[in-house]
């Protein structure tokens, strides 16, 4: 049987800006819960650039509003700040479920990995909108 027809498509590299990067890694973590069978070192490529972009961006400061900012604007900044400290542990998990796939490759560690950058992508997203929110002078909205 010809296996040529069955090959994985290779993974792109990540875009450049932030967000479309966010999209990008949601992008291949879908097809990835859908069993796309990309190769291992495009997903170790993937993995890597992803958390590399993710960590560039948390480690970036959150500006301090000041005291006499309204109430909802210091509580924004500290959610911002609170998000990149946890983001951070984030991509460190999601290092950890490929080191998974890379001592067991099958499906369900693929799956939980795509799974995980799902839900990943999905909250940075979240965390986007607070920042624009936040450059506005917003409130956040509630939880």
């Amino acid at each position: 049987m010809d296996d040529s027809a069955h090959a994985a498509p290779p993974l792109p590299p990540p875009p450049p800006g932030f967000d479309e990067a966010v999209d990008w890694l949601e992008s291949w973590s879908l097809r990835l819960v859908l069993l796309e069978a990309y190769a291992l070192d495009d997903l170790r490529a993937a993995v890597g650039a992803a958390r590399s972009i993710l960590a560039a961006h948390m480690q970036t400061e959150v500006p301090d509003p000041g005291p006499s900012a309204p109430r909802a604007q210091r509580e924004l900044a500290a959610r911002l700040r609170s998000d990149h400290a946890w983001f951070l542990g984030s991509i460190d998990q999601l290092g950890g479920l490929f080191a998974v796939v890379d001592a067991e490759d099958h499906g369900g560690h693929r799956q939980a990995l795509g799974q995980y950058g799902r839900i990943l992508a999905e909250a940075v997203r979240r965390h986007r909108r607070d920042e624009r929110r936040f450059a506005a002078g917003g409130a956040p909205p509630p939880r």
